[in-house]
Parts: C-alpha cells; sequence; structure tokens
C-alpha cells in the first residue's frame, strides 16, 4: 500500500464519516511470513502484524496519533483502490511534524494494534486530505470500514 498526500478527487457521496485513531510509529524491521503476534496495546516499542497476518514488524514507540474527520471510498474509476481520509488542522500539524521525522524511512499506520502500511516517507506530509491506495478495490473497501466509514451498496 502507498500513501499519498494532496488534495483528491471527491468521495463517495455520503459515505464520508469520522475514522478511527491511527498510530504513527517508525518501523525498526519487518520479516514476511505468518504473524502471530498480539495486536499492539501500548504506546511503547512493540512487535505487531499486519491486517493480513502475513508480515510481522518491529516498530518503534508512537511518535504521533491523527483521527481523520472523515474516511470515504474514493469514486474516481481510477482511484477505485483508495481511501481517502480528511484530517483536521492539529492532525494535519501532527502528520507533518512526525513524517519530518521520519524522513527516508518508513513510517508504520497503526489501526487497532496492526499495521495498515508503512511506507517510506519522501516527503513532508503536510495536506489535509491523504489518500492510501491499495491493490485491490475489495482491499480498499475493508480499510474504510475498518476505519469507520459507512458501509456502501
Amino acid at each position: 500500500m502507498t500513501l499519498l498526500t494532496g488534495c483528491s478527487s471527491a468521495a463517495v457521496g455520503d459515505t464520508s464519516s469520522p475514522g478511527k485513531p491511527l498510530e504513527l510509529r517508525l518501523l525498526i524491521s519487518s520479516v514476511d511470513g505468518p504473524c502471530t503476534a498480539p495486536a499492539l496495546t501500548s504506546d511503547d516499542a512493540g512487535t505487531a502484524c499486519d491486517r493480513e497476518g502475513t508480515t510481522t514488524y518491529e516498530l518503534a514507540k508512537v511518535l504521533g496519533e491523527v483521527t481523520p474527520d472523515s474516511v470515504a471510498l474514493s469514486e474516481d474509476q481510477g482511484s477505485a483502490n483508495s481511501v481517502t481520509l480528511g484530517l483536521s488542522d492539529a492532525d494535519t500539524g501532527t502528520l507533518g511534524d512526525v513524517s519530518r521525522e521520519a524522513l527516508n524511512k518508513n513510517l508504520a499506520i497503526v489501526l487497532e494494534g496492526r499495521v495498515l502500511s508503512a511506507p517510506l516517507v519522501k516527503d513532508a506530509l503536510i495536506a489535509s486530505m491523504l489518500t492510501l491506495m491499495f491493490e485491490t478495490a475489495s482491499e480498499a473497501k475493508q480499510v474504510a470500514a475498518d476505519l469507520g466509514a459507512p458501509a456502501t451498496p
């Protein structure tokens, strides 16, 4: 999965809703293969799995937390595999500060103790709208649901 910044295209009609908190942590290392680590429950460094249980991550302590004001699936045909997150000014500031600290490092985005993504940060993330891109539309739909977006028809 890739994390993109900037204004995104319109999200699906009335499917926008507040999201769940996302922890931001530096990635120390990762290993592909079955993962059985329990969900992280502490702000300290620890081990976590991805959502599918196919990768084990060693993560640093929490650097910050953001809670999207809105979560929506994209309605653009070319972006059916994406979820758009809207952030408040305060959370945009937190993400900017954390991403500056994470330049040229992998920043893990953790939801409910599981890693959603751990993209390499090339630039500070300072946009109030973020788009998470996934390999499949079904994966994007599941992540949107996990983040609290209402179900779409």
